[in-house]
This record gives structure tokens, C-alpha cells and sequence, in this order.
């Protein structure tokens, strides 16, 4: 007795060109054959209610593989590094691990991937991506990292969701720029008096915004985000809760801070709360900075006019090593603090880091300086009171 489903009654066929079965269960004719297709051996089967109509589609099978107008599903199914680059953001973004802005900057490298982000998952080899990253040298050392970084964690996750079996750029190091890093630095002392009268005594658009994140420490974006409600005079606080970032298809919006720890009370002195308060004026609510045309002012505006300012002041001594930009005014408000003898643990509240390791790391040299500075006094009073080792 057959039981349901199995084959019987085999019909020989000539060398490759497969076999036939009648199916009980189904009540026809099944009939496979091995085709190389795509470069791989493919076992296709059809059905048909007689012989002869399942031995045409056998040998219309052949045809098609012989012709090339056959394709292997299994590999075609395989979706390229842009493919699942892609899906790996979406599935981040719906989860909200990363936020819009993040997603958006994501892309951007992705796109930056594009002379290997075509190719099938399966197909990418290791060569191929040192091959690609040996053209990618003159970039600086910033989007390399963001390169390497975006296609590891791909790979690395198709490789644990088994979609691929090995992953080829587990055994390549992070290459490095042919450009030299230059690090983003405070302004001098000097610089920043000069830059201080430009923006007090000149009609430079986006001044408060810039003086504002030079006497706080606040990001560019975050100064742009405040709203009249956030800040409170009396008690002279300003609640840091949100900044400006890039959101869908470019436009601005509203974004939680950069980090966790970026949320926070930051308290000013009279100095400060005074430039509020007249910032302020008559303002019951509502965004403290406003654009030319009433809207939210972008960092991309203030960094332009604050470029401009720069250069058509002369206010950058180029003879002190490092790069002045928008975010050196952070820098700058960071370093003052450091050499008025602010510990590292309240400067990393008031700047908004997560760790304290990152106010030591950005802000080295200069504590490094302030701790010699002060080793030099106690040498000094060592001396005056006669305690020498010899």
C-alpha cells in the first residue's frame, strides 16, 4: 500500500535529461532535472497531468538553462550590502536605537560605499574591500572610520543572522588617511578677546548665539533649540534638553541631545543671566533665536557666519597649531574653565558628557598644562622654604 505523497511508477529517461514520477497524491506526473545555472548546480522540478507534457517541460527547462534565461532563485534572493545596509538602518530607526539624524549621516555613508555597497553580500570578498579601501586613502581619517565602521556592522550582522558564513572584513584593520588629522582647537586668549569685540561691537548675524555657546560650553545646536521657557533667571539656569539636527529629506527639526547625559541644567553667572535677559526682553515664549524669516536657525547658518567672521576680521593667529571652527567655541568656554582650576568631573557635567574619559581624552593637552603649571608653583614654594631633596 502507497501512502500519501509518495512517488511510484519511475519513467527512465536518457542520461541528463531527468526523471519522471507519477505523484499519487497529486495525480500527475512530477518530473526533476540538474541544470547548472548561474554558475551552480540547480535541481528544478515540474508537473504535469501526463507524461508527455511533463517530459516538453523537462526538455523546455534545458532550453531555457542552455539559452541563459534561467536564474538561480536562491541567489538572486541574496540582497547586496546596500540592500542590507538599508534594511539594518530601517530596523534600527523603527527601534529606536539610533534617531533620524544618525540614520540620515548613515546614508550618507552608504552612499560613499557605492563602488562595492552592489555587490551580493555572498560575493563580497576580502580583497574587494582592501581593493576599495586603497582608493579611499586621500579621505580623511574621520569618513574612513565612518566607511569601515557602517560596512563592518553589516557584515557582522549578516554574518549572525547566518546570511552569509564568513565574515570578510573581520581580519582588516581601520586603514588610515593619507591626510594628516588636524585637531579642532580652543581659541587663545587673545583670539578670543578679539573675536568677543567683533561680536559685541560689529553687526554680525548670529552673534548672541555664538557669544552664548563661548560663555556656556553649549553646542552650536543645542543654543539654537532654546526656548524662552527653558531658561530661568531667577534662579540664572538654563534647562539643555534639546538641539537642532537634519531630519528627514534635510529639513530641520527638534532632536532630543546628542547624548543621555547631554540633558542637563547648566547655571550662569550674573554676567550671563544680564545677556539673557536682554536677549530675552519682552519674550514670554517661544524660540530665544529666530532666523531672518522668523524661523529655527540652523548651525549650517551660524557656521557661515561666523566663517565669515573670522576671516574678515583676521581673528585666527595661524601660527598656533590646530583648526578653528564652530565648535572651538566649546572648546574654547572648556579651556578657560580647565586653567581657572574647574575639576575634570564638573567640567564633564557641564559639557554634557557621558564620560569622564571623554573630557580627559578631548581636553589633555590643556589639563596636562594646568597640572605642570601648578607643579612649577609648588617647585617655586618648595624652594622658598628651603625643602630640597639636595
Amino acid at each position: 500500500m502507497k501512502t500519501k505523497g509518495t512517488k511510484s511508477k519511475k519513467i527512465k529517461l536518457p542520461y541528463g535529461e531527468g526523471s519522471i514520477y507519477y505523484v499519487e497524491s497529486r495525480k500527475r506526473y512530477s518530473g526533476q532535472i540538474n541544470l547548472v545555472i548561474d554558475g551552480e548546480r540547480v535541481r528544478k522540478t515540474v508537473y504535469g497531468k501526463t507524461e508527455r507534457e511533463t517530459r516538453n517541460k523537462l526538455k523546455e527547462l534545458q532550453i531555457q538553462a542552455l539559452a541563459g534565461n534561467l536564474h538561480n532563485e536562491k541567489k538572486q534572493q541574496m540582497p547586496t550590502v546596500f540592500q542590507y545596509a538599508e534594511k539594518m538602518m530601517d530596523e534600527q530607526l523603527a527601534l529606536n536605537e539610533i534617531r533620524q539624524s544618525s540614520y540620515d549621516r548613515k546614508m550618507e555613508t552608504l552612499k560613499m560605499l557605492s563602488a562595492i555597497s552592489d555587490k551580493p553580500l555572498n560575493e563580497l570578498s576580502e580583497d574587494d574591500i582592501i581593493a576599495f579601501f586603497k582608493t579611499q586613502l586621500d579621505y580623511s581619517q574621520s569618513c574612513i572610520n565612518k566607511m569601515y565602521q557602517l560596512l563592518g556592522a553589516v557584515l557582522s550582522k549578516a554574518t549572525h543572522r547566518k546570511i552569509i558564513e564568513d565574515n570578510p572584513i573581520k581580519e582588516i584593520k581601520c586603514p588610515k588617511s593619507n591626510k594628516k588629522t588636524i585637531p579642532v582647537r580652543a581659541l587663545t586668549v587673545d583670539e578670543q578677546k578679539k573675536l568677543l569685540d567683533v561680536l559685541k561691537s560689529e553687526d554680525i548675524r548670529y552673534s548672541d548665539i555664538m557669544l552664548l555657546s563661548m560663555f556656556t560650553g553649549m553646542r552650536i545646536g543645542e543654543c539654537c533649540a532654546l526656548m524662552v521657557e527653558d531658561i530661568n533667571l531667577d534662579d540664572r539656569t538654563i534647562s539643555v534638553n534639546k538641539t537642532v539636527a537634519r531630519g528627514k529629506f534635510g529639513k530641520n527639526v527638534f532632536n532630543e541631545t546628542k547624548t543621555s547625559a547631554g540633558t542637563r541644567t547648566l547655571f550662569v553667572n550674573e554676567d550671563v543671566a544680564d545677556f539673557l535677559r536682554t536677549i530675552i526682553g519682552r519674550k514670554k515664549s517661544g524660540l530665544l533665536f529666530l532666523s531672518r524669516n522668523q524661523n529655527l536657525v540652523t548651525t549650517n547658518q551660524v557656521n557661515y557666519s561666523y566663517s565669515a567672521a573670522l576671516k574678515a576680521y583676521g581673528i585666527v593667529d595661524k601660527t598656533v597649531y590646530g583648526r578653528v571652527d564652530l565648535h572651538s567655541l566649546r572648546h574654547t568656554y572648556a579651556t578657560r574653565c580647565i586653567e581657572s582650576g574647574m575639576p575634570a568631573k564638573v567640567l564633564q557635567k557641564i559639557l554634557g558628557h557621558t564620560d569622564i574619559n571623554i573630557t580627559l581624552n578631548t581636553y589633555c593637552s590643556v589639563f596636562e598644562k594646568f597640572r605642570n603649571e601648578h607643579l612649577a608653583v609648588a617647585d617655586e614654594y618648595m624652594k622658598a622654604n628651603n625643602l630640597q631633596i639636595a
